[in-house]
């Protein structure tokens, strides 16, 4: 009977937290994957659009060509790194909260990683393509206020909105996985001021 009955050993697996932190380590390992070729897909889309600009624009356009590279490259091998760290967190008491407090992390990170660059990116093709970049950049950066218009303003307001954003963002995040952090901490500490309570009413009892 017990042969046909396997759940137990399947919640007794689901409650390491090897599986979950293995799992999650294969699912950003994908998602680097797809970030590749996303980016390559758009990479390739974003060629029409810079050909199609004026010769001055053209140059910009070839720089924010390489500020796209590296802003793939950034997402990444962000994700990969933050893969390979929960692949190998150690079995602890609490399962899933390290992966959570790592997760909030890297949602900051990859934010900033994509962002900045193309910001800078598209700041610098703004001062070369002027109103010709709006066509690319509307796309791409349609989360970012174009302050200044297309000038030479309008690019460094986006460079300085770009960065901005990113840290306040990577900050926030930052902070609520520390909140997660100090929150498993302050139960650690409860439970073991309870158990020594707990410990010191039994000596007393027994004394």
């Amino acid at each position: 009977m017990g042969t046909y009955l396997f759940m137990k050993p399947v919640l007794q697996v689901t409650s390491q937290g090897k599986l979950f932190s293995r799992v999650f380590a294969i699912i950003l390992r994908i998602l680097a994957i797809v970030a590749i070729i996303a980016g390559l897909v758009s990479w390739i889309a974003v060629w029409g659009v810079v050909f199609r600009l004026p010769v001055v624009g053209v140059i910009g356009g070839l720089i924010f060509q390489l500020f796209f590279v590296v802003a793939v490259y950034m997402v990444v091998h962000t994700l990969l790194i933050r893969a390979k760290e929960i692949a190998e967190l150690p079995e602890a008491e609490y399962v899933v909260i390290p992966i959570l407090a790592i997760f909030f992390k890297l949602i900051g990170e990859v934010f900033a990683a994509f962002v900045v660059p193309i910001t800078i990116g598209g700041g610098i093709l703004m001062w070369f393509a002027g109103a010709y970049a709006l066509r690319l950049l509307g796309n791409i950066t349609s989360f970012i206020p174009y302050l200044g218009g297309a000038s030479f303003v309008g690019g460094i307001l986006l460079m300085f909105f770009g960065v901005l954003v990113s840290f306040l963002v990577l900050l926030y995040c930052y902070w609520v996985s520390e909140f997660t952090i100090v929150f498993v901490d302050i139960a650690r500490s409860t439970r073991a001021t309870r158990q020594i309570a707990e410990q010191y009413d039994k000596t007393k009892e027994s004394s």
